[in-house]
């Protein structure tokens, strides 16, 4: 029978320095405590698909919920991807489209090939927030700097960079989840050196796709 750990005291008290943190940006900059609550109620929207989906996958172990899962987690790093290019997002969308789902399938397909089906669901999220955010950073650097087209290995090491820095922090929490689950040590080492490589592999080829579709883009015209 499972019992909950969560302690209800310690629950209000967090619930209590919410409100109070609210009123006080309420009194402080009202236009502000607005566009929390904005963002707040985004964010709850978002989480309600991702639970609902992840009900769904838990209750099913079905092949098309977790094809539901790939496509759910591939949609939201594209819209997140695309966040802060709103200016540019009908430019950036075709290659940041591509660049995402090529590198979702390498990062997918070898969590499928090599691990349970059963942890594809954490995993795969993982993976992905990370070459999310690094294929965001290297959007908005393009952008920005506002570079030739054909200066693509810059923003390609750029790439590689910005994916090192939020695996660094992750592989570890994946190692440990691991080592939880009753994965041998060296078994899970290697396990976990393997999905570096090919998060690695995908974000270079994500990265390549989304700039020489630019590329290719700024040519036409």
């Amino acid at each position: 029978m499972f019992v909950s750990e969560i302690s209800l005291w310690g629950a209000a008290l967090v619930a209590c320095i919410v409100i109070i943190a609210s009123i006080a940006l309420a009194i402080a900059d009202w236009q502000m405590l607005k566009r929390m609550l904005t963002i707040f109620g985004a964010t709850v929207a978002q989480m309600a698909i991702v639970v609902a989906v992840v009900c769904v996958v838990n209750l099913t172990h079905a092949w098309w919920s977790y094809l539901l899962w790939f496509v759910l987690v591939l949609a939201l790093s594209i819209c997140w991807c695309l966040y802060p290019l709103q200016s540019q997002w009908r430019k950036m969308l075709w290659p940041v489209s591509l660049a995402m789902l090529a590198g979702s399938i390498v990062v997918g397909g070898s969590i499928i090939l090599m691990l349970p089906i059963s942890v594809f669901l954490s995993i795969y999220s993982v993976l992905m927030a990370c070459m999310t955010a690094s294929l965001m950073q290297t959007m908005i650097r393009h952008q920005t700097n506002q570079q030739k087209p054909e200066a693509v290995r810059d923003d390609m090491f750029h790439q590689v960079r910005n994916l090192a820095q939020p695996l660094v922090m992750v592989i570890p929490m994946l190692y440990a989840g691991m080592l939880l689950g009753g994965v041998p040590y060296l078994e899970g080492l290697l396990a976990t050196l393997l999905l570096v490589a090919a998060s690695f592999v995908a974000n270079i080829l994500a990265g390549i796709i989304a700039l020489k579709t630019l590329q290719n883009s700024y040519r036409k015209r």
